[in-house]
């Protein structure tokens, strides 16, 4: 974990665990048969870094804080976007945290089938987001420049952009939009997704005649 948060996980191979142990990698397979499963065991751990929180009772509210906290676990280890979030191998704690998120649609109104997928939107909406928030930070190293720096020194195409008249959503995006100025925007586009995908999961609720809306 130590190298692939300093690294990425590409730089993760058997050999160099083994160095970094000061053991020779034919010794770790007999604890891991592949690499796949030193990965999935760093996957585990990570998961288990959260403490399942406190449940409100109310399944709004306990999923934003599955959401928030998804979310603040890949951004402290960006190499989990790399792996693979429906090959799961069911470690303890990952089995923990499913189990928790079930648990809390479970008696709303949904069927197994879609308590899955409702956990399963959740996640997929928190890591997605996530990783974009990751692409930014990188893109921002890599190229020495803040957004803020790179919008300004796009200002020569923007304004052409604007006065072929070709464009008129673009523009007014351009003219209008605060979003793309906004100090918080990660924050505050997080939080937009999010409300319209629970939202989205109250209105189909409310459409079986859900207990849960």
């Amino acid at each position: 974990m130590r190298i692939a948060d300093a690294e990425g996980l590409e730089a993760v191979s058997m050999r160099r665990v083994a160095v970094e142990l000061g053991s020779g990698a034919a010794s770790l397979y007999r604890y891991v048969a592949k690499k796949d499963e030193l990965f999935d065991l760093m996957v585990d751990i990570v998961i288990g870094e959260e403490k399942l929180p406190r449940r409100s009772g109310h399944w709004r509210a306990d999923l934003r804080k599955i959401a928030y906290l998804n979310r603040s676990m890949i951004l402290r280890h960006p190499w989990m976007i790399a792996t693979s979030a429906f090959r799961s191998a069911f470690g303890p704690n990952t089995l923990r945290w499913l189990e928790f998120t079930l648990k809390i649609v479970d008696g709303i109104g949904l069927d197994i089938d879609e308590m899955l997928a409702f956990s399963t939107t959740l996640f997929t909406f928190a890591r997605g987001y996530a990783a974009g928030e990751i692409a930014e930070q990188e893109t921002s190293r890599r190229s020495g420049m803040s957004r803020e720096q790179w919008m300004a020194s796009r200002a020569v195409y923007t304004r052409a952009i604007r006065d072929s008249g070709k464009y008129p959503l673009v523009t007014r995006v351009i003219e209008d939009a605060r979003a793309p100025h906004d100090p918080q925007m990660a924050e505050h586009g997080f939080a937009w997704g999010l409300d319209s995908i629970l939202d989205g999961f109250a209105a189909h609720l409310a459409a079986k005649g859900a207990a849960g809306v």
